[in-house]
Parts: structure tokens; sequence; C-alpha cells
């Protein structure tokens, strides 16, 4: 019901993850943000986001906000967007269609069968972006989990070695809501990791 609301929302400065919950009327507003900025700027935005698209005027208790280590240096010239991530039959075999830098990439990713669903497609991901973006270094995946009350939430660890060196790392996280479909989820988890180095 208020999906386009929560993509909104996770674009503004500092968050990573929305859910918002409720029918007509907004119950709660869920949201994983990095430590970077003031946890009242954050609800003052989400306020006003919320008065804006809807009309409503929300409760800022009604605003939970996590907050979770995610530094990271801007690096400009990507534009990044994850169209669709499918698997093919069955098989360990994950079709990406992502945009990059306004250009459409479709790239077929195989996989052992002994391997996580979640891991293959999080190193799917980093491949890619290495492949198609301007970031001199490297991305290693370290975890990815499910976690929240009914495990809602992937859970994205990256190393990046800036110019490939493994005394320059630096780890990031990226947390995005499953909403059904785990795989894209993964992938999105993948972008909120690296939205600071890339974007």
């Amino acid at each position: 019901m208020f999906h386009e609301l929560e993509d909104k929302i996770t674009d503004l400065e500092g968050i990573i993850s929305c859910k918002i919950t409720g029918d007509e009327k907004i119950d709660e507003i869920h949201i994983i943000a990095s430590k970077e900025r003031n946890p009242k700027r954050i609800v003052r935005d989400v306020e006003t986001m919320v008065l804006v698209n809807l009309d409503q005027v929300i409760d800022h208790k009604k605003i939970s906000i996590a907050q979770v280590n995610n530094q990271g240096e801007v690096y400009e010239g990507n534009r990044l967007e994850i169209i669709s991530i499918y698997q093919e039959n069955n098989r360990p075999v994950y079709h990406f269609k992502m945009n990059i830098n306004d250009e459409t990439v479709e790239k077929e990713i195989k996989g052992s069968p002994e391997e996580p669903l979640p891991l293959i497609i999080a190193s799917g991901t980093i491949k890619i972006l290495e492949e198609y973006t301007n970031f001199q270094g490297k991305f290693r995946v370290e975890n990815v989990f499910a976690t929240g009350i009914n495990n809602e939430i992937i859970i994205v660890q990256l190393t990046v070695y800036k110019n490939g060196s493994l005394s320059d790392q630096q780890r990031l996280l990226g947390a995005v809501y499953i909403n059904n479909n785990l795989p894209l989820a993964v992938g999105k988890a993948c972008l909120k990791a690296l939205n600071r180095r890339l974007n």
C-alpha cells in the first residue's frame, strides 16, 4: 500500500531501508539509517515526506529508527538501478538486468547448487558492478543473512579494497526489506552498501 512512499523515504540522505505498516493510515514507520545523520533530522524529513505525499500528519513517536555504521566516500558518475533478478527454472543460473549509467546491462551468472542463493546473488551483483562502474578497487562479499522478527530484512556485509590494496580496506553494510523477492532484495542491499562509494 505504501511502497511508493517507502521508496521515496529510502532515497532520503542517510536512510538505508524503510518499511511502513498500516492500511488507510500509517501505523508505524520503521527505518534503518546510517549514523552519519542526526536521528531527529531524519524524523523531521520523514514527517515532511509523509505530509507532502499523503497529506497526513504523523506522530514522531510512530517513527522508529535503527542506526548502523555505513561510512564511505562519495564517487560521482555512477547511476545504478536493479530492474530484475531471477532464477532460471530452479537451476543455479541467475539473470540480472540493471541500469548502469543509463545503459541497460543484462548478465547471466552461474552458481553452484551447493552455494546459498543470497551469496550467489550478492557475488553476481558485485561482479557486474566491478565490470561496469568506474570505481578503482575490489569488492568482497563477507556475509549475507536475514534478520528481523520474521527474518524480513536481508543484510549484506562487504569489504572494499581501495585500489586493490589489502592494507586500504573498508567494511560496508546494506539492509533492505525482502518483500517476497529475495534475489531482488539481496541485489538492492548490495547497492545500499555501496551507495556512498558509487553515487
